[in-house]
C-alpha cells in the first residue's frame, strides 16, 4: 500500500478523506482530549502493537523503554563517547548482558550502551504463538468464533498461518473448534480449514550458515506436491504451479521417489516445515550473504533484494533470518534506497487506487505491518496469495503472515530497511 492510495475514514460518521501521514513516530501521543484522527496513528482499523511497562529486572532478549531521555554510550562507561541521545519512551532490544550498570542494546539500527537505571522492561508487544500451520481451503475470518459472524476478510488455501489459541465456538461444517489468528481485535478461524502443528511460541528461524551462501533460489519445473515431510508418505500442504520460485533451505535424504532420495526443504520456522522432491525443483542462483565491508549498520536492519525477491534480517554483518518476499508489480514498484521503520501495526484495513479500476484494492484485517517509505510502502504479511517469489504488490513487500510476524517481533521501530535490485 502506498500512502497517496490511501483512504482512512475518520470521526465518527462515514465521511472519506486521504490521511495525511505527517506525524512524526516519536511524537507524543495526546496525553487528554480527542485524539487527532488525522494522524495516521489514529486512521480506521489501525491497531498498533501493545506497549506496556511492567515489573521485572530487564533482561538480554527483553524489549525495554528509556524512562528519560537516555545517552547511548560507545562503550559501558558513564565516561565513554556519546553516540546519539535516545528520546524519553524510545523502544530499545537489549542485546546482551549487564555489564559495569549498563546494557548492550540496539536502536535505530545502531547498538551502544544504555544505563540500566533508566531502562523499564516491557511486555512483549503480541500474545503467544501456540501453534503454526498451513491453510488447507480458502476460508472467511471472522470477528467471532462463529460463522454467523462478520466476514472481515477470506484467506487463500496454501497460506502459512499462525495462531493464538484454541477455542470451542458456533458450528462451521461439522466442527465447533476455532482458531484465534489474530489479536487487538481478535480474529477467527475454524479448526476445520487448518492444518496445525503446535509450538511453544512463535519459533524461531534455524540458523542459517556462517560461511558460504545462505540459501539457494530455486524454480518448480512442474506442479509439484509440497508435503510436511520429505517422502510421498506425508500429508501434501499445497500444490505449486510451474514457475513458482521457492528458496532451498536444505537438502535432505528422505523416501525414495521416482529414483532418487532427495528432497529441498523449501519452508522453515517461523513458518510450519515443508518439502518439495528435489525433481521439481531447479535451482536458479545462490542468495549470499552482504560483503563485511559493505555492512550499513552495527546493530538489526533488514536488507530486500527485489532482484531475487527475498529479506534478510541482519543483526551487523550477521544474517539471523531469510524469508521470500513478493514485492512491487509493474507500475507500482517498491522503492529502492534506504529507510527507517515509523509506524508498526498488528493490523489495518488497507485501501487503494481508483474504484472503478482494475487495480482497486479494499482489503481488512491485514497483518503485521511495518511502515518504512514516506509513500505509504510497508513489510506486511499477505494472506489473499501465496505466490511469494514474483512481484505481486502495489508497492509494499509482502511476506506470508508468520514471517511478517516473526519480523515485526525481531524489528522495532526505526529498524532501517535497505532495498535494491
Amino acid at each position: 500500500m502506498r500512502r497517496r492510495d490511501v483512504l482512512a475514514m475518520i470521526g465518527a460518521g462515514s465521511a472519506w478523506a486521504i490521511a495525511p501521514w505527517a506525524a512524526r513516530a516519536e511524537d507524543p501521543l495526546p496525553t487528554d482530549g480527542r485524539p487527532d484522527y488525522n494522524d495516521p496513528r489514529y486512521s480506521a482499523n489501525a491497531y498498533p502493537p501493545r506497549k506496556e511497562v511492567v515489573e521485572g529486572v530487564v533482561q538480554a532478549g527483553d524489549l525495554a523503554q528509556t524512562a528519560d531521555d537516555l545517552n547511548l554510550r560507545a562503550e559501558a562507561d558513564p565516561k565513554s563517547d556519546i553516540q546519539t541521545v535516545m528520546k524519553a519512551g524510545s523502544v530499545v532490544s537489549v542485546e546482551g548482558k549487564l555489564k559495569n550498570g549498563y546494557f548492550p542494546v540496539n536502536w535505530q539500527s545502531s547498538t551502544g550502551w544504555a544505563d540500566a537505571k533508566y531502562l523499564q522492561k516491557l511486555a512483549p508487544e503480541t500474545l503467544p504463538v501456540t501453534g503454526v500451520g498451513t491453510l488447507l481451503e480458502s476460508t472467511p475470518i471472522y470477528d467471532a468464533p462463529n460463522a454467523t459472524g462478520k466476514v472481515v476478510a477470506n484467506w487463500t488455501a496454501g497460506i502459512p498461518i499462525s495462531y493464538f489459541g484454541e477455542t470451542d465456538g458456533g458450528q462451521y461444517k461439522g466442527s465447533k473448534r476455532w482458531y484465534k489468528v489474530l489479536s487487538n481485535p481478535d480474529r477467527f478461524i475454524s479448526t476445520w480449514s487448518v492444518f496445525g502443528v503446535a509450538t511453544n511460541g512463535l519459533q524461531a528461524p534455524p540458523p542459517l550458515p556462517k560461511t558460504g551462501p545462505l540459501a539457494m533460489l530455486g524454480q518448480i519445473t512442474s506442479s509439484a506436491n509440497v508435503r510436511v515431510g520429505p517422502g510421498a508418505s506425508h500429508e501434501v500442504m499445497k500444490t505449486w504451479p510451474p514457475g513458482r520460485r521457492v528458496v532451498v533451505f536444505a537438502e535432505i535424504k528422505g523416501e525414495a521417489y521416482a529414483g532418487s532420495d532427495l528432497w529441498y526443504q523449501v519452508a522453515v520456522p517461523p513458518e510450519q516445515s515443508l518439502f518439495v522432491h528435489s525433481s521439481f525443483v531447479d535451482k536458479i542462483s545462490e542468495l549470499n550473504r552482504v560483503d563485511k565491508e559493505k555492512v550499513p549498520f552495527s546493530g538489526r536492519w533488514i536488507d530486500v533484494d527485489l532482484g531475487k525477491q527475498v529479506m534478510v534480517a541482519y543483526y551487523a554483518d550477521r544474517p539471523q533470518y531469510l524469508a521470500q518476499t513478493a514485492s512491487g508489480r509493474k507500475n507500482h514498484e517498491t522503492d529502492e534506497g534506504t529507510y527507517g521503520t515509523f509506524w508498526r501495526l498488528v493490523m489495518q484495513r488497507m485501501q487503494g487506487d481508483n474504484r472503478f479500476s482494475d487495480d482497486y484494492y479494499n482489503l481488512d484485517a491485514v497483518p503485521y505491518i511495518q511502515y518504512f517509505h514516506p509513500s505509504g510502502e510497508a513489510i506486511h504479511g499477505a494472506y489473499w496469495h501465496d505466490n511469494f517469489g514474483q512481484p505481486m504488490s502495489h508497492g509494499c513487500v509482502n511476506a506470508s503472515i508468520p514471517v511478517a510476524q516473526y519480523m515485526l517481533q525481531w524489528a522495532p521501530l526505526g529498524t532501517k530497511v535497505v532495498v535494491h535490485q
